[in-house]
Parts: C-alpha cells; sequence; structure tokens
C-alpha cells in the first residue's frame, strides 16, 4: 500500500494565506481611497482613484477565483483532519 504524506500544517496556513489575500481584495478600494486622500494633490489623488476603480471588475474575478481556491484548501485541510483524527483512533482502539 502506497504513503501518504501531507503536511497539514502547510495546508492550513495555505487557506489562511488566502483567506488574507481575499480580505486584501476586499480592502482594496477602501485602501485605494485613503491612499488617493493622503496625496493631498487633488489632481494625483483623482489619478489614483482611477486607476484602482479600473481594476474593480477584474479584481472581482481574482477575488472570486481565489475564493474558490481558499474554500477548496479549506475542505481538503479539515477533512484530512478529520480523516488523521478518526485513524488514529482506529489504531488506538477507540
Amino acid at each position: 500500500m502506497a504513503d501518504l504524506k501531507l503536511n497539514l500544517a502547510e495546508l492550513v496556513q495555505l487557506r489562511d494565506d488566502l483567506d488574507a489575500v481575499v480580505r486584501e481584495f476586499h480592502n482594496a478600494d477602501d485602501f485605494s481611497d485613503s491612499v488617493a486622500d493622503a496625496t493631498g494633490h487633488d489632481d494625483l489623488a483623482s489619478h489614483v482613484r482611477e486607476f484602482a476603480h479600473k481594476w474593480n471588475e477584474k479584481r472581482k474575478s481574482m477575488t472570486e477565483n481565489v475564493e474558490n481556491v481558499q474554500k477548496t484548501i479549506a475542505a481538503v485541510a479539515d477533512n484530512f483532519v478529520k480523516v488523521d483524527g478518526d485513524l488514529a483512533k482506529a489504531v488506538e482502539g477507540k
């Protein structure tokens, strides 16, 4: 029988990292608006906002894709943790 090796800590870390990426994408407009406000120059602020808002549709699509990957990774991690626990109990005879 083949051995299956999986680093659960790395998988969980990947899940958490992807979740952070999703949060950053969701907050991108607010962040770009605060950067624009901090420029202190109306024309530059306008260009910063324009650039950031042009990315809205692409960012929305990217966010959806990252969310899907994150949910899949979370499901894999959760299921492997459950299976690992079930196997440990079976080996212990509980």
